[in-house]
């Protein structure tokens, strides 16, 4: 999964862009200033930040100047959160203060999210403003967004054992919480499937729910549809999806959308909150 998250390559890109601002571009109108000013790689976007539980794991930013020059330039900047990340405990950064080498326009800072910092299914904000230095900023490239947020490496053997379960239906809980058990499939790149047994109470035939991992940010889960239990008065039950859950490997949690079925019509679209 590793290879799939991209957490330190916003220089390579921040390079060409910053090769636009030198040379100029007719079909976009961009021309280059008379003064050097100094700039984010990214600047005025937001980008992804996914803590992972690995001390070497960090995130590059970019910084750089318009214009080379025979002599260091120091660029300063802040960091803010609108959503209360503190430096120290949800993360850190090796300083607020790049020095542009003489001859050179391009440097970085490296940010490391602390991961036991950050609550599962929290998104932290930063805000990176250059605010000083040996160079004036560049209006609308002279900020830039991180959105922090954890991620664990999936493996459905980590999925097995018994969940406490809770069904809602319309919203409010469906009867009393009750006990599940998981059983992990198999997977094929990033994407797989568990099995779970004792929904409803039914223990066979087990409902397969199928996982995709693919969007770093948004984990889903899905019901395919299925033959289910068969019900004493109306036959037949199948259930099938009602729209994507949702899922997280870092506190093996679950929700799942879908619907019963019988010949008669249908008992309604549920939800199922599986968690330790």
């Amino acid at each position: 999964m590793k290879s799939n998250i991209k957490t330190g390559l916003h220089l390579l890109w921040f390079v060409p862009a910053f090769a636009a601002l030198l040379f100029g571009c007719k079909k976009n109108s961009i021309t280059t200033p008379d003064q050097s000013l100094s700039l984010f790689g990214g600047g005025g976007t937001t980008l992804s930040y996914f803590v992972m539980d690995d001390p070497n794991s960090s995130f590059k930013i970019g910084l750089g100047v318009t214009k080379a020059s025979n002599v260091d330039r120091v660029i300063n900047f802040t960091i803010s959160s609108p959503s209360g990340a503190q430096e120290g405990a949800q993360y850190t950064i090796d300083t607020k203060s790049v020095t542009i080498p003489a001859g050179k326009v391009v440097d970085s800072v490296t940010l490391k999210g602390i991961f036991d910092g950050i609550p599962v299914g929290v998104k932290d904000t930063l805000i990176f403003k250059i605010n000083g230095g040996d160079v004036d900023p560049l209006q609308g490239v002279d900020q830039l967004t991180v959105v922090m947020q954890k991620y664990c490496s999936v493996d459905l053997n980590q999925f097995s054992g018994t969940y406490n379960n809770q069904d809602y239906f319309g919203g409010a809980p469906d009867g009393n919480p009750y006990t599940v058990t998981i059983t992990p499939g198999t997977a094929t790149g990033s994407k797989g499937y568990i099995l779970v047994s004792g929904l409803w109470g039914f223990s066979i035939p087990l409902v397969k729910v199928e996982l995709d991992w693919s969007d770093p940010s948004n984990f889903t889960t899905y019901v395919p549809t299925a033959l289910w239990f068969v019900h004493p008065t109306y036959g037949q039950a199948t259930i099938r999806p009602s729209g994507y859950g949702t899922f997280s490997s870092c506190d093996n949690s679950f929700t799942i959308n879908y619907e019963t079925t019988v010949a008669a019509g249908s008992f309604g679209r549920e939800t199922s909150v599986i968690s330790k």
